[in-house]
């Protein structure tokens, strides 16, 4: 009898698959460096030996394509949502809403703190703090957008605001952005406190590790180094002073951040991923396209200038504004789009924050309104926001921890997979997304899911449990 039901139970577990394990959700710590160049580092221009140790030690791509336009705040959107700009809602770095009858405008205006413009997507810190089946806690350092929702990440570093700008009327913030300051921002709201003592790289590490000692860590968390872009921006995409900026990022951001995971012993437990935003290109005053010698500067308003330009014409006015930049020809080194004709390729133009004329520039060259609005002399400056694909403006992308593979280069992939590999690590199911797992997978270990069967289950086939089904009846009625 007892061998009939050793042979019944062997029976069981040669058909049965065997139970799923479960893993426990990962930590994931994203970094994200502003304006540091993909084709520029590992000594093509610039020395970053500790970007390089995570090559070693970890995964990297020689880039990483980013979305359309190339700027700051839409990529950083989609990074934490996996959504192109043209569905996350946040089209540009500065934008008019039809509907609102606003402009929105990045960083240091009361805009960018205002929920009403990020209501069309939900970052992944926040569905971690919402999650039913696996809840944990954020933490959300400076992060581009952070602060446009009601609800607060766990761990966070406020801004310095002088104004209450959940008080002011939007329809009287027109009249409170009045240049005050001789630098970038040219006013300020709230504004975060990049250039105070307390702020510097090292400083804002030691409190990103503060969190992840803490006795009820966040399982994920997003931190924001607002350089080398400044110095591209300011001194050119091949300066010195850019040079020393991605040295000084690479030293005191990078080194020292893994410097500290070793040394607490968080090394073997955090996956950091680094990540840019965009590189940069230079510009210059020859190469300058002014819209005011081909068509009235009383018939349209340009919300956006620069790589990029965002044209409302007038009401009636845009088929002959259209009309005069493009016939007989369309100035020279520019590219005049109305709106259901922008390239599906770049993926923006489903939006109502999408002007209905967008203005493409040639890669290096700029749109702007006149002269007036230029700074005088002859200039070089660096600049970034042309379609990512005409510029090769792309992010960087290096990866360490105990879900990736030591010392592998992954093929280029999309910024907006990072979404769906960072849900997977976290244990989260994501919300709708664009992105895709099919080739970031390949940065795992075993080029599988990490957290792969979060509830243990048995599995069987229907076939399995037939013999089974004739077998335990007769057994039983033996006894």
């Amino acid at each position: 009898m007892f061998r009939v039901l050793l042979l019944a139970v062997a029976y069981l577990f040669m058909t049965f698959p065997a139970v799923i394990q479960s893993k426990e959700p990962q930590t994931v710590l994203l970094v994200s460096m502003d304006g540091m160049p993909w084709n520029l580092i590992s000594g093509k221009f610039a020395d970053t030996p500790n970007l390089d140790r995570v090559a070693k030690k970890g995964v990297k791509a020689k880039y990483i394509k980013t979305v359309v336009p190339g700027k700051t705040w839409p990529t950083h959107q989609s990074m934490l949502t996996g959504l192109y700009p043209e569905n996350h809602g946040i089209v540009s770095n500065k934008f008019w809403d039809s509907v609102y009858k606003e402009t929105f405008i990045l960083e240091y205006d009361c805009t960018n703190f205002d929920p009403k413009f990020y209501n069309e997507s939900e970052p992944i810190w926040l569905t971690l703090q919402r999650s039913t089946a696996n809840k944990g806690r954020s933490g959300v350092y400076f992060w581009p957008g952070f602060g446009g929702y009601k609800e607060m990440p766990s761990f966070y570093r406020k801004p310095i605001c002088k104004l209450n700008c959940s008080a002011v009327d939007p329809k009287e913030l027109p009249n409170l952005r009045k240049k005050t300051r001789k630098t970038w921002p040219p006013y300020e709201h709230c504004y975060p406190d990049f250039f105070n003592e307390t702020e510097a790289y090292p400083k804002r590490v030691d409190r990103v590790i503060g969190w992840l000692k803490s006795d009820d860590p966040p399982r994920f968390v997003a931190l924001y180094i607002d350089a080398p872009d400044w110095k591209g921006h300011s001194d050119g995409a091949l300066s010195q002073a850019y040079k020393d900026s991605i040295e000084e990022v690479d030293r005191d951001a990078v080194g020292y951040l893994l410097d500290q995971l070793e040394k607490e012993s968080l090394d073997d437990k955090v996956n950091v991923i680094f990540v840019s935003d965009h590189n940069m290109v230079n510009t210059s005053s020859e190469r300058v396209i002014l819209l005011d010698e081909y068509i009235d500067p009383s018939t349209y308003t340009l919300t956006e200038s620069g790589p990029v330009g965002h044209m409302w014409p007038n009401e009636g006015m845009l088929d002959e504004i259209y009309k005069n930049l493009t016939q007989p020809n369309t100035p020279e080194h520019l590219t005049v789009y109305k709106e259901q004709d922008i390239p599906e390729e770049y993926h923006w133009k489903r939006n109502r924050r999408i002007p209905p004329i967008y203005l493409d520039p040639d890669v290096g060259w700029v749109v702007t309104k006149s002269n007036a609005t230029l700074r005088p002399g002859h200039w070089v400056k660096g600049n970034h926001g042309w379609p990512p694909q005409k510029a090769k403006s792309y992010s960087i992308l290096f990866a360490q921890g105990p879900a990736f593979k030591v010392g592998y280069e992954i093929e280029p992939f999309s910024i907006i997979d990072l979404y769906p590999m960072m849900c997977d690590l976290l244990g989260l199911e994501p919300r709708p997304n664009n992105g895709s797992m099919a080739i970031v997978k390949k940065m795992y270990k075993e080029d599988e899911s990490p957290t792969a069967g979060q509830r243990s289950v048995v599995t069987c086939s229907l076939g399995a449990l037939l013999p089974l089904a004739v077998f335990f009846p007769v057994f039983l009625g033996s006894f």
